[in-house]
């Protein structure tokens, strides 16, 4: 018997540890996104409130992998990253700079890159016009990286932003840009789904 309440004492204290390891603390910029998430819930049409929000916003993409990506501590950032395009009624500019330098160097994949490319469609639908000069301000190469991005989903029938984003990019005259969008959704559409 001493055997085994020595093997439980030990079992017991295993568990401890490895629960103490998951649930260590957030990292001090985890822990500033989240505090500035917590205070932009609670008072979200402060625009002072949401300026600082942006500013702990992962400001490139490797940032954004290193708190968001699988096994990060804010793993998925759903919440984190969906409230970005409302911010734009007061921050178009802002909003819209963070979104095109985080989408230009993405690729596609579920969780929080694939609530990225939601919310830089989402902008780009609202907000054409910045989302256009902002777009032109990329390298071409940027550019079709971020259009590719943009374009890879499997079904764009539960994505109207796209449609949306041509539609408006063809009222503003901006042709050339509007015949890339609809080339990136071909091929993605002659691609197999995974």
């Amino acid at each position: 018997m001493r055997i085994e309440t020595r093997l439980a004492a030990l079992l017991f204290v295993a568990i401890s540890v490895l629960s103490a390891a998951q649930e260590k603390p957030l990292s001090p910029r985890a822990e500033k996104l989240t505090s500035a998430l917590a205070e932009l819930q609670s008072t979200p049409d402060d625009p002072q409130v949401q300026e600082s929000y942006l500013h702990a916003f992962p400001s490139d993409y490797k940032s954004f992998l290193e708190l968001f990506d699988l096994g990060r501590e804010l793993y998925d950032g759903h919440d984190f990253i969906a409230v970005l395009p409302s911010l734009a009624k007061h921050h178009e500019a802002a909003v819209g700079e963070l979104l095109i330098r985080l989408s230009k160097d993405a690729h596609y994949e579920a969780d929080a890159p694939g609530s990225l490319q939601q919310a830089t469609a989402e902008y780009g639908s609202e907000h054409t016009k910045a989302f256009v000069r902002l777009l032109k301000l990329l390298p071409a190469a940027k550019q079709v990286q971020l259009v590719t991005f943009l374009a890879d989903v499997e079904s764009y029938h539960g994505y109207p932003e796209y449609q949306v984003i041509v539609d408006h990019l063809r009222g503003l005259g901006e042709d050339s840009l509007a015949d890339k969008f609809e080339v990136a959704r071909k091929k993605r559409s002659l691609q197999p789904h995974d």
